[in-house]
Parts: C-alpha cells; sequence; structure tokens
C-alpha cells in the first residue's frame, strides 16, 4: 500500500502509462486524479490543511482503493462492479472524455470515500473527527471542476458549444452531484462503523451493485443523450493516446 502523496503520483503514472502503450482510456480517470493528488499535495505544503500529516494518510489511502480495484482487474481477479464497469468502459471506442471522467468520479466517490472513511474511523466514536479531513478532500475535487471542463473542451471539440450554451449552469450542476456524491459517502461510512466488521463486506456489495446502476445509466443515458454524445465522440478524432495527453494538459493548466 501506497503511504505517501509521491508514491500514490508514481502509481498514477504507471496507470496512465500502461494505457498509452496499450492505446485504452483506462487512464483517463487517473491523469485527472493525479491532478487532485497534486493540488492537495500542494495545499499540505502550503499550510492550507491544519494536520497536513492526517491529511496525507487519508489520500492516499483513499487512492490505495482505487489503485487495488484497478490491479485486480488487471489481473483477472474480482473487484467491485462499479469499477469492473469503468475500467471495461475504458477499452471501448464508443463513450467519450466526460462519461470516462464521470465514471470514475461514480465510483470513487460514491463507493470507495465511504468505505474508506469508515476503515480509518475504525468505529463510530471516532468518525466525526475525520469529517474535516473528509470535507476538505471534497472541497478540492470541487475546485478541479472548471481545469475539467478546460480538458473536457480541449479532448471533445463540441463539449465546448454545450459548455459555452450552459454558461455556469454546467459547473453548478457538477458540484451539485459531487455534493450529492459527499452526502451519499458520508451516510455510507456512518452506516458502516456501527456494523460489525462481518456485516460490512455485505453492505458494501449492496451499494456497488447500486452505485453501479449510476455507472449504467451513464453509459447508456437514453437515446437523447445517446444521440449527442455519439456526435461528440465522433469529433474526438484521435485515439486514446492523444486524449490521455489533452486531459493531462488540460486538467493542469491553471484557471
Amino acid at each position: 500500500m501506497h503511504t505517501t502523496f509521491d508514491a500514490c503520483l508514481g502509481q498514477f503514472e504507471t496507470v496512465i502509462e500502461r494505457s498509452r502503450q496499450e492505446r485504452d482510456r483506462v487512464g483517463l480517470f487517473a491523469a485527472m486524479y493525479a491532478e487532485v493528488t497534486r493540488s492537495v499535495r500542494a495545499g499540505c505544503s502550503e499550510g492550507a490543511f491544519a494536520e497536513p500529516i492526517r491529511m496525507e494518510r487519508f489520500v492516499t489511502a483513499f487512492a490505495n482503493r482505487y489503485f487495488v480495484a484497478h490491479d485486480a482487474w488487471r489481473g483477472g481477479q474480482r473487484a467491485p462492479a462499479v469499477w469492473t464497469s469503468a475500467f471495461e468502459a475504458g477499452q471501448r471506442w464508443r463513450p467519450i472524455v466526460a462519461q470516462h471522467l464521470l465514471l470514475g468520479m461514480n465510483a470513487h466517490i460514491n463507493l470507495d470515500l465511504g468505505v474508506v472513511t469508515a476503515e480509518l474511523a475504525g468505529g463510530p466514536e471516532a468518525l466525526p473527527a475525520l469529517r474535516p479531513d473528509f470535507d476538505a478532500v471534497n472541497d478540492v475535487l470541487g475546485t478541479m471542476v472548471d481545469p475539467a471542463q478546460r480538458a473536457l473542451t480541449a479532448a471533445s471539440p463540441w463539449f465546448g458549444l454545450v459548455d459555452n450554451i450552459g454558461a455556469r449552469n454546467d459547473e453548478a450542476l457538477i458540484n451539485f452531484s459531487l455534493r450529492r456524491a459527499r452526502q451519499q459517502a458520508w451516510s455510507l461510512a456512518e452506516r458502516l462503523v456501527d456494523l460489525p466488521k462481518d456485516q460490512q463486506a455485505a453492505e458494501i456489495d449492496r451499494v456497488d451493485r447500486t452505485v453501479d446502476g449510476i455507472a449504467r445509466r451513464i453509459l447508456r443515458p437514453g437515446a437523447a443523450l445517446s444521440t449527442g454524445m455519439l456526435v461528440i465522440r465522433v469529433r474526438e478524432p484521435w485515439g486514446a493516446t492523444r486524449a490521455l495527453e489533452v486531459v493531462t494538459a488540460g486538467s493542469s493548466d491553471s484557471p
């Protein structure tokens, strides 16, 4: 397990490089996630967090759950259903860049965040002390909306048209979704710390199935939206390698 920001960033680069070499889009979420990790690391160095050591522990534990799911899937072993859906989508042509990023966010926030928070707390009496770190991570995710929009506009030429028409409403929508996901994750953590250890796996599996249902809706949002996304996908003329380069560059640009 990785216990430092730098170790996690090195592992993200491994995932991204493998994705480049095999020309799939699995690395797109890893590229965005690496930028979130760099943002938190910078915040810790600049005194943005009251307890940077505890924040590093929280963020690395959170990232490790992604790495475990990715490595299990790559090795042909059982991974959470929602992550399996996200990774398998990365090997298909049709999903657009936005769908890949949303699939990763859905799995990591709606499932992983609550699980990791409960694991770090260990019991209901310790859970409230983790709330500041939990909220801080979510706040950083919220600040990534603008870089994500730049990346999406660069990777999907017609996605910028949607952005311009929606003005700031698209960012508001994404932030609203993040707030809902934050509520879901904290609620899951509260349920897990109240359960005996031998009952927690069943609850995690139940939530995994529910969140995987959201992933299926992201991939198949209905006839009208699917048609629009197909048009956008046709306007993403490059392959997975180029998409990775654009998302990495776009998500790391300053506002």
